[in-house]
Order: structure tokens, then sequence, then C-alpha cells
């Protein structure tokens, strides 16, 4: 009996997260009695949890030879095998597991996590569906299942188990979300805004959910339900915070309140986006404020042709100006006004800029002047809800390849053989014109001179439609609200837009670019 408690007393520890006394413990009744598989169970756990692992494998693989049947033991070792990077060996270990205890839902579960970072769908859906079979309703489960059917093209299954993993968990936090961009991908934007916004309701923290509620309810047009998600933004509450600092709250004012009266537009967020919601800048104008500007020093230059701004400055202060708005804030400030309406910015590019990249492109070779660019936006990796685009290379430049003419690469941060495999699918060469990013009125010059330009959405397309040119703009799937669910974008007028199917497909997109090339 007292070994027994002994024995209890090193796993009480251990889930206590004492680790170092749940060591003393069991080494202790290991001393006592070698031949305890249990003690030296409790022993290699502990060792394990303590970063050990040789000796770790070393106390498990002792207990193995003292309960041969012992399905713990072959868990623990296969935890041990998986956190030394030796996943083959933990798979064979979790598979030993299950084996001997199949009811056991942790082996299967440890399984199907590793099959689903191998990308293996189909032996992480098995493995998950075994989960199910022991606890029908265990919520992570019943969520990876639906994500390996998901990502195995299995869509009618996977919004099943989608919906079946809610009816038994509705409160599910992870599911709802999960759920929610699925939703999306598969187009079914009412679904997800809602999705989305319970999971804003039962985690106020999660700092990424505003964003996704605030984007589909703009593809919806959804416009005051928007706006309201988008106040929920990162950057704004950084700026409510710095305001807080120095003794201010921030809140957005009336039209009325500052009519007349003078306003700082501080600039929080990427270029594009920062140029796009300048579109309401001239609306706060025409109210008569007196506007200034905050934000990047890139833009003001090209800012200060619009006759808009009395004064520009950098970002650094605006907390403390007299009546700061943050630009992503000017469109909630206009609810009587239809967003579709809304103006284009203009801003005239500098002719001596126009002269100098006009000679660049008639020295590099003969007109149709084409630009291209295939990759825009943050990574989702590095930002969940960022708004990251691409087109495959070789399929973009082989879709221009029937268009005569000389053909720039405008894309920024070309990687390695990125040129070479565009020249190979156009089958003759391409410029590299990427030095262009450096300078914003290079862009907004180059954008007027081109005679086609096909590229994703971009901080150089809010430039080109601010110098009344156009574009063909290939859209990913679901699309950047600016460019609506279906149609053109009101905002780019002229444009020409490309849309990628509901499976990733640009088959049909790329198609249509080809059709208007020839």
């Amino acid at each position: 009996m007292a070994t027994a408690a002994g024995i209890g007393e090193a796993f009480r520890r251990l889930q206590a997260g004492d680790v170092a006394g749940a060591l003393e413990c069991a080494e202790r009744i290991a001393a006592q009695e070698p031949t305890n598989a249990r003690a030296h169970l409790a022993k290699g756990i502990a060792l394990r949890m303590a970063g050990r692992y040789g000796e770790a494998s070393d106390a498990l693989a002792h207990a193995q030879s003292l309960d041969p049947r012992d399905h713990a033991a072959a868990y623990e070792t296969g935890i041990v095998r998986q956190l030394e990077g030796r996943i083959e060996d933990a798979l064979r270990h979790f598979a030993r597991s299950a084996e001997l205890r199949p009811d056991f839902f942790a082996a299967h579960f440890s399984a199907g996590l590793i099959h689903t970072d191998r990308r293996e769908w189909r032996l992480a859906a098995d493995r998950f569906r075994a989960v199910l079979a022991v606890q029908p309703n265990q919520p992570d489960a019943m969520l990876h299942l639906a994500l390996a059917l998901d990502h195995d093209g299995r869509h009618d299954e996977a919004e099943g188990a989608f919906v079946h993993a809610l009816a038994a968990n509705p409160h599910h936090v992870p599911t709802l979300r999960v759920f929610g961009q699925h939703s999306a991908r598969r187009g079914n934007f009412r679904r997800a805004a809602s999705l989305f916004a319970e999971v804003a309701r039962l985690d106020p923290r999660d700092e990424a959910v505003p964003m996704f509620v605030a984007q589909t309810e703009l593809l919806l047009g959804r416009w005051q339900l928007a706006w309201a998600a988008y106040a929920r933004r990162v950057p704004r509450r950084v700026f409510e915070r710095e305001c807080a600092a120095h003794g201010r709250s921030y809140a957005v004012p009336t039209v009325e309140a500052i009519a007349n009266g003078e306003a700082t537009l501080v600039a929080e967020q990427g270029l594009g986006d920062i140029l796009f919601f300048l579109h309401w800048a001239p609306l706060l104008r025409s109210a008569g404020t007196r506007l200034d500007f905050a934000g990047d020093v890139r833009l003001h230059p090209l800012l200060a042709r619009t006759g808009l701004f009395e004064a520009l400055e950098e970002t650094g202060g605006a907390a403390r100006a007299r009546t700061p708005i943050l630009v992503g804030d000017l469109p909630s400030m206009f609810a009587s006004t239809d967003p579709l309406t809304v103006a284009t910015l203009r801003i005239e590019p500098l002719p001596e800029r126009v002269a100098k990249w006009e000679a660049a492109l008639l020295a590099a070779g003969p007109r149709p002047w084409i630009g291209v660019q295939w990759r825009a936006g943050t990574p989702h990796e590095v930002l969940e809800h960022a708004l990251s685009k691409s087109v495959p290379v070789e399929p973009l430049f082989a879709a221009l390849a029937p268009m005569q003419g000389t053909v720039f690469a405008l894309q920024r941060q070309i990687a390695p053989g990125e040129l070479d495999r565009a020249a190979g699918a156009l089958g003759r060469p391409v410029t590299d014109l990427s030095s262009a990013n450096d300078d914003l009125e290079d862009l907004l010059a180059l954008a007027t001179l081109l005679d086609r330009h096909a590229a994703v959405s971009s901080t150089t397309l809010h430039l080109a439609v601010a110098a009344g040119a156009t574009a063909d703009v290939l859209i990913p799937f679901p699309p950047e609200w600016r460019w609506r669910l279906e149609g053109d974008s009101p905002w780019f007028p002229g444009f020409r837009v490309h849309r990628q199917g509901l499976d990733g497909d640009w088959t049909a997109a790329l198609a249509a670019l080809t059709a208007q090339t020839r």
C-alpha cells in the first residue's frame, strides 16, 4: 500500500507540473523496488518533461521490459521519439500503444497530429475517426477530422463533419473559427460572417477574428457591421493605447463635429490601404475640414499634389495631434454615403519621371510594354488575417505569351530562379524592373506608360488607378473585399478582373487573360 501511495504521489506531482518532485519520488521507489514498472514509467515521464530525452528513453524501455503489455510506456516512448524528431519510430510506438489498448484515444490522436503535420490527410482522418470511435464527441478530434477531409479535397464530407462537430460542441471556439474559414473558402460568406461573429463574442481576446468579421461583412456589403468590426483591428488598438499614454482617448468624430475645423489623418496601415482609404478624404475636405497627414514619408510628395493637405509629417506624435483620425476609420464617418460611389483619389505622375521611364522602356524593347506582378501582401504564416495574394509564375507568363512586345517584371523581392521560369514560360526574355519599387514616384510614372499590366492587387495597382491607368487584376478566392464578389470594382474603373476558381484553379482566369492579349 505504501508503494502504491508513493506511485500515486509521483503521478499527482506530474499532473501538477512538479517535475523535480515527481522524479525524486519515482527514483526513490524504483531504487526500493527495481521491478516496479510503474515507478520506471513515472521516472521516464518526469525525465521527458525535464527535456532529458536519452535518460527518459532508458527509463521507459526498462518499464516496457518489466511490463510489455503496458500501453502507457509505449505511448510515452512515442512522445519522446517525436520530440527527438524520430517520427517513424514515434508512429510505431503510438501504433503499439493503440494495439495494446484500442480504447486509448491519445495514441490515435497523437498519430493523427503527426499525419496532419506531414499532410497525410487520409491517414490523419483514419486516426481521428479512431479517436471518435472511443470518444464520439471529442471536440478536437472532430475538428481535426473535418480539417483532414477538407485538405484532402473531400469538401462535402468536411462540411458534414464541421456541422456534426458544432452540433455536439456548439461553443467550441476552435471549431467555430476554422469552420468560418472553411465557409469563406467555399464561398459561403454569410455563414462565415455568422461563425466569426460568434467567435468574437465567445473570445474577445482573439485579435484576428474582428478582421475576419470585417472582411466577410465588407464582401457582403453590410457596411455598418463591417466598420464596427474593423474598428477592433490591432493598429487601432495600438493607437488607442498610445493616446491613453498621453492622457487622452481616441474616438472617431462625426463629420459635423469637425466641419470647418481641422483634423490630422493618421496612416496606420500599409501603403495600398492608406491610398485606398484616402478616397474618403475629399469628402471630409468638402465639409470644410482642414486636413493634415501623418504617415509614411514615401507618400508625402504624392499626397502633396492632391491639394488635400495643409501639412504632411511622419506618424510620430500623431497621438498628440489635434483631432487625430485613423485613415482606416474614414469610411465609418460617412455612414450615409454609399461606399460604392466614393470616387478614386487622383494623383498625377511627375513629367520628368514619366520621361525617364519612357526612355528606359524604349531602350528595353518595342511596344506593347507589359508589366507583370504575381505576388503581394503578407503571407498568412506571418499574419493570419493578412491579404496574401499570388499566382503561379509559369501559368501566368504562359498566358501572356501570345501577346507580342516587351515584358517587364515589376515584382518586389523576386525570388531566385523566378525570372528564368517566367522567361521559359513566356518563350522570350523578361526584363527585371523590380528596382522601381524603391520609389513610389517611379511606380506611379511606370503605371501610365504600360500598355498592359497584369498583376495581383498591390500598392502598384492603387498607384495605377490614382494615375488614371488600368490593369488586368488577378483575384485569388476568396476575393479581397475591394474587388467585390463578382464583376468589376467601382473603385478601380476600367480595370479588368480575372477571378480564381473556388478550388484554387486559375485556368479560367488565365484563359480570359490570354484571350485579351490576342
